[in-house]
């Protein structure tokens, strides 16, 4: 566990994994009047690069990490929280320390958790340090996730470590300092009154349920939707499935344990072995199964693929159809992948993988009916296809 120590005016919590979360208490008194300001800031750590040090590369542990980050913060960042409307309140939290390799269903529930705690109500805006290998995966289910809240938060890393391996002291090498400004601007310069989700990378900002990851170790790694003009989130709404499904605690961890979604990736193998991997896939308990076929979602008319994706189907188990391409989509354009349509499968649209993974497990969370799951996907592409009509799918950072 942290204690609070000589970090001026930050708080340092911690989320610890499968325990509960640290009570905050500040080393001096702030004003909580305008929830909407950005005058109280989390910062959640949860390791990935922007935290390694050491050879080979190895995520700090927070009571490491934070301190110094915060020290790095106080310092760079001086200029532009002076210009800020209110003082900010910076409080530091940390979740289980791991490669984003390693991330699991669970680690979303932890992280909802911190976020929607009562305790810290206050605080309405928020940075996520998280590694890149599966940071859209985590931003996406959590635009779904948070998507009637009015929380803003926005998810970020970096291709290079924060600290010098050897002397623990700023990178300047690293793009991370540069994607936590980027981070920071976004909250700064939004003027909505709803909440949402963001990317900040590379001083760009996308719709987190966009995002990609395009380059294993350029600075300019992740492409999305530009987030200059978000869809409207009624956050009005009575209905919030986040805060009726967090009431129950155990409920609540149960719908994470219990996520189950298979991706297949089809390979130019002999006929037989792909129509047995395919429906050892479709067979296999999944809730749902992303399809990434060919092209524009081009897959080998067969007629035991056939009778395997109907007899999935009456199974309940909804199948959605990607492609292996990174940009484009798919549609139903050549007679190769028409067909998979009358089988009830349904497209992916533009959508990266990693926001059709994060949907369908929040869909599977929260939705018994799969003919209703069904809808909202189809309500959902539609708004997303409607959305991409007026304004560019995504942009090479």
């Amino acid at each position: 566990m942290f204690k609070n120590g000589d970090l001026g005016r930050h708080f340092l919590g911690v989320l610890t994994h499968n325990k509960n979360l640290v009570q905050p208490k500040f080393r001096e008194t702030t004003d909580m009047l305008n929830q909407n300001s950005l005058s109280h800031l989390g910062i959640l750590y949860l390791g990935g690069t922007i935290g390694c040090a050491g050879r080979p590369l190895k995520p700090l542990p927070s009571n490491i990490f934070l301190p110094h980050l915060a020290k790095i913060l106080d310092k760079e960042l001086a200029t532009i929280q002076n210009n800020l409307a209110s003082q900010i309140e910076w409080h530091y939290f940390s979740g289980e320390i791991k490669d984003s390799s390693a991330l699991v269903p669970d680690d979303w529930r932890e992280i909802l958790e911190l976020l929607l705690n009562p305790l810290y109500a206050h605080i309405q805006h928020w940075i996520i340090l998280h590694g890149t290998d599966t940071l859209s995966f985590t931003a996406a289910f959590l635009a779904a996730a948070l998507q009637t809240t009015k929380l803003k938060v926005v998810v970020t890393g970096s291709q290079l470590p924060l600290l010098d391996s050897e002397q623990l002291v700023l990178n300047q090498k690293s793009d991370a300092l540069d994607n936590i400004k980027s981070s920071l601007s976004a909250l700064t310069h939004d003027t909505s009154h709803h909440g949402w989700v963001r990317v900040a990378f590379n001083h760009q900002d996308w719709i987190a349920d966009g995002v990609q990851k395009i380059h294993t170790h350029h600075h300019a790694a992740f492409v999305g939707r530009s987030s200059t003009q978000l869809p409207q989130t009624d956050t009005s709404q009575k209905d919030h499935p986040i805060k009726e499904l967090i009431k129950d605690p155990q409920r609540f961890r149960e719908a994470f344990s219990q996520i189950n979604i298979q991706i297949y990736y089809v390979s130019p193998l002999p006929l037989d072995i792909l129509v047995s991997q395919l429906e050892h896939a479709l067979m296999s308990g999944a809730s749902a199964v992303i399809l990434l076929a060919y092209g524009l979602g081009n897959l080998l008319d067969d007629l035991r693929i056939h009778r395997a994706i109907l007899a999935a189907d009456q199974r309940g188990v909804m199948v959605i159809l990607s492609t292996q391409v990174p940009f484009g989509g798919v549609e139903p354009r050549y007679a190769a992948g028409n067909w998979l349509a009358a089988c009830g499968v349904l497209s992916g649209g533009s959508l990266p993988v990693s926001t059709i993974f994060a949907r369908l497990a929040w869909q599977q969370m929260t939705i018994k009916s799969v003919s209703e799951r069904r809808r909202q996907w189809l309500e959902y592409l539609a708004s997303v296809s409607s959305f991409n009509d007026e304004h560019e799918m995504f942009r090479v950072c």
